[in-house]
């Protein structure tokens, strides 16, 4: 065994949640009473904290709106967002392999951490990851700082860990956080062939 544990990224990695995301992001801009703005690619709004999400995505600077947008986003979410999501082919099988070789398994993402375990027990995989990691609200933390708690939680050093990650906010909060890092090119941020990444969830059995 090359590491001890593998953390994954939730949105594009694990689960293809663009449809709850996208609903989401345009329920509390028009809950908020903000227009939304004509963007090329929903894609952005995925993956950075969300106060991020609204702010580099529609360039929404007001912090007071940013926490409304938030509240209002979470509320929606909640309530019937994360059911609009689904595993991307492969994937739960390789993390039961995973699993079935004595890996510590986790999950890191940049959603809310209650939404990341409420989302964990809904889809019965609870049981699989030892710790279900996400951020506060409005999104304080890093990539890096959620995986450092997470080598903390666990008792590894950032040499011992690995992430699984589809978009450059997890190969840099892996970088930062010193461990290394799988990237998918199934999800929303690395692209079908791009170099250094892999396209199928199976090829991660051979590279931990």
């Amino acid at each position: 065994m090359k590491y001890k544990a593998v953390f994954f990224d939730l949105d594009g990695t694990l689960m293809d949640t663009s449809d709850g995301i996208f609903a989401g992001g345009r329920y509390a801009m028009d809950k908020v009473g903000i227009p939304i703005p004509e963007i090329e690619d929903w894609n952005v709004f995925i993956g950075p904290p969300l106060g991020d999400c609204f702010r580099l995505t529609f360039g929404i600077k007001d912090e007071e709106k940013i926490h409304q947008l938030c509240e209002a986003y979470h509320d929606f979410y909640v309530k019937e967002g994360y059911f609009r999501a689904h595993f991307y082919p492969g994937i739960l099988e390789t993390v039961r392999q995973l699993k079935e070789r004595g890996y510590i398994l986790g999950i890191a993402s940049m959603k809310n951490e209650d939404l990341v375990q409420q989302m964990c027990r809904h889809f019965k995989v609870d049981d699989l990851f030892d710790v279900q990691l996400g951020i506060d609200l409005v999104g304080t933390m890093t990539k890096a700082d959620l995986l450092k708690d997470g080598f903390k939680r666990l008792g590894l050093s950032a040499s011992q860990c690995v992430l699984v990650g589809d978009t450059k906010i997890d190969a840099k909060g892996a970088a930062d956080a010193g461990c290394s890092c799988i990237r998918a090119n199934w999800g929303f941020g690395f692209k079908p062939g791009e170099e250094g990444t892999i396209s199928s969830p199976y090829d991660i059995l051979s590279l931990v």
